[in-house]
């Protein structure tokens, strides 16, 4: 369903190896149970899959303002979930603004016909949609098309995982959220028109390790702050949009995409080698 504009919560992220999924499923028993809509994954997950093709400037601008560690930020993005062959399946805009670890989202679902977006033939398919929604969607949707087209947004990536989906149990707080983002990849390449299931020839995360968010309004529940404490985790940013501009748009820069890699997976030595002294000195020279 469409939620036009939220009042904004709370956003940590912890990227952590799948081999603790039990562990943290365990700890957190009691305090959150599986998403309603989630569905039945193998490998026994429960959640959906999803597809976000990202907008950006021609010269990257939303990109460059997250390496430059802008605290406010907007994250355009067309989303939808669920794999192709099971659709169809809601189409969603939104603007994914940051300020720090606040987030707002706009965010509009387009009408019930927009499946065929996916098989569009048009640079800006949502413009012929957006006109006909009404009602409290009308601002979310009248932003996303200004901010696109006044800022001249075009793709520039489409990010593909898999998300499991876990909500909170006490009913006082309703935005209590856990998720689990599994096998995080990304299709950089011939976006002119935007096909949100594009094959993925990027891989923004090691296979075996995964995302989690932890999402809240106020003050942090306790049971969160304990599986931190007990599984020694510490909130890092893990960006999906820069990695996936990084590494598939913006040259693979060795210290850029070095910078958006999680710290954890940079410690675990999992980066590629670093390239040579001549390569370092051109990469220095571009890089802001």
């Amino acid at each position: 369903m469409s939620q036009p504009v939220d009042i904004g919560r709370f956003e940590l992220k912890y990227a952590v190896p799948v081999a603790l999924r039990d562990r943290i499923l365990e700890l957190t028993q009691g305090f959150v149970k599986p998403d309603k809509h989630a569905l039945h994954l193998p490998g026994g997950l429960r959640g959906y899959e999803v597809h976000s093709l990202y907008l950006d400037t021609p010269d990257l601008h939303d990109y460059r303002q997250r390496l430059a560690e802008r605290k406010i930020r907007d994250r355009l993005r067309v989303r939808s979930y669920g794999p192709r062959s099971a659709g169809p399946f809601p189409v969603f805009l939104e603007n994914k603004r940051k300020l720090e670890n606040w987030v707002i989202k706009a965010r509009v679902a387009l009408p019930a016909n927009s499946e065929q977006y996916i098989a569009s033939t048009r640079p800006e398919p949502w413009r012929q949609w957006t006109p006909s929604i009404t009602g409290s969607g009308a601002y979310a949707a009248e932003h996303f098309v200004r901010l696109t087209t006044g800022g001249r947004r075009v793709p520039v990536s489409v990010v593909h995982y898999t998300r499991e989906v876990f909500v909170g149990l006490d009913p006082d707080r309703p935005q209590v959220r856990l998720t689990l983002d599994h096998d995080v990849t990304a299709s950089t390449e011939d976006l002119a028109y935007c096909d949100l299931y594009r094959e993925p020839h990027v891989q923004l995360l090691p296979p075996d390790w995964m995302v989690l968010e932890l999402k809240f309004g106020g003050s942090k529940p306790g049971w969160m702050r304990h599986i931190c404490r007990e599984l020694g985790l510490r909130a890092c940013p893990v960006s999906k949009f820069g990695l996936s501009v990084g590494m598939g748009v913006a040259g693979n820069r060795y210290r850029e995409v070095r910078y958006l890699t999680p710290r954890p997976v940079r410690r675990a030595g999992l980066l590629s080698p670093p390239p040579t002294r001549t390569a370092r000195r051109l990469d220095a020279e571009v890089t802001p």
